[in-house]
């Protein structure tokens, strides 16, 4: 078992990212970075390059980068853009490349070591196995309900791969988030009850908020094949399959009904019909994520930047 400081380092490298003012972000289809600036709170400078097609794959069981070099080029290309002073960086990885759980605990033991090995019970009950190379993090969600624990968990193996682009580029990965998270960091909603979605080409992710506060964290991939390319219209359809079983679930088990979705198309092209789409098929208000405090970039880029933007704000 890891000492009490072992395990706080281990949280916060996963879920309280140190000042840092630089990150990355690996999709499927393309990579992004930013250079913020802590003084004036803006990007410095910002880079968003696509991918050969199929050289990352995310699974949060299997090796990710199928094509390494293609990926360290790109990656290289990028971080010349940045024009970074400093190593130290944060990454974000593929949502399907993680498991992230919200779960409730009538109460919990106060030392670290004694909640984790609780917490990992669970997550083996719930997902039928534990990885023996799982890097985990958790961290408390203020509630009126008992305990509430926001957990991350992916494999050391699949984290290395993309630590060690960055590794080879000089950089040094102090820090690693989710997507979706930094999104939810980045919001400025005055409701209560919403629902959140990052949609990229292979997956999305999803997070209730209810009473101001997490209650649900999903993912989903579009295919089983997450190479597979799939119409506007069949992803549209999973993106409403989901969200209209969620809204369901929350009036069920929460007694919520969610009136807001908010949304991220992480898509290098043109996404006006997708959008149109959801905003005609939707039985509640469809808003996009945009940054506003972020002055330089037009509102595409900072949908595609705000993950990262969210993480190091």
């Amino acid at each position: 078992m890891p000492s009490s400081s072992l395990t706080d380092r281990i949280i916060e490298y996963f879920i309280k990212p140190p000042q840092i003012h630089s990150a990355f972000y690996f999709t499927v289809r393309y990579i992004a970075g930013i250079h913020f600036s802590p003084k004036d709170r803006q990007v410095r400078n910002y880079f968003f390059l696509p991918l050969d097609e199929g050289a990352i794959e995310p699974s949060f069981t299997r090796m990710n980068i199928n094509n390494m070099p293609s990926v360290e080029e790109r990656l290289k290309e990028g971080i010349e853009k940045l024009q970074l002073s400093e190593k130290k960086t944060t990454c974000l990885i593929p949502e399907l490349s993680l498991k992230a759980f919200v779960l409730s605990f009538d109460s919990l033991p106060s030392f670290a070591e004694e909640k984790e090995k609780i917490i990992r019970f669970r997550i083996k009950r719930q997902m039928g196995f534990y990885p023996e190379d799982a890097r985990l993090s958790f961290q408390e969600i203020e509630s009126d309900k008992g305990k509430k624990i926001l957990v991350s968990l992916a494999k050391d193996s699949v984290i290395k791969e993309y630590e060690s682009c960055l590794n080879r580029q000089g950089l040094k990965v102090r820090a690693l988030g989710s997507p979706v998270l930094g999104l939810y960091n980045v919001l400025n909603s005055q409701e209560e009850d919403f629902l959140l979605i990052n949609v990229e080409k292979e997956s999305l992710s999803l997070v209730a908020v209810v009473n101001s506060e997490i209650s649900l964290y999903r993912q989903k991939p579009f295919a089983l094949d997450t190479k597979a390319e799939l119409s506007t219209a069949h992803q549209v359809e999973n993106i409403m399959t989901e969200v209209d079983n969620t809204a369901h679930f929350l009036e069920d088990t929460e007694k919520t009904k969610i009136r807001t979705l908010y949304v991220r198309l992480g898509f290098l092209s043109a996404d006006e019909e997708m959008y149109t789409q959801l905003e005609d098929q939707l039985p509640f208000s469809l808003k996009r994520i945009d940054v506003s405090q972020v002055e330089r970039l037009n509102a595409k880029e900072r949908e595609i930047l705000s993950p990262l933007i969210g993480h190091i704000l």
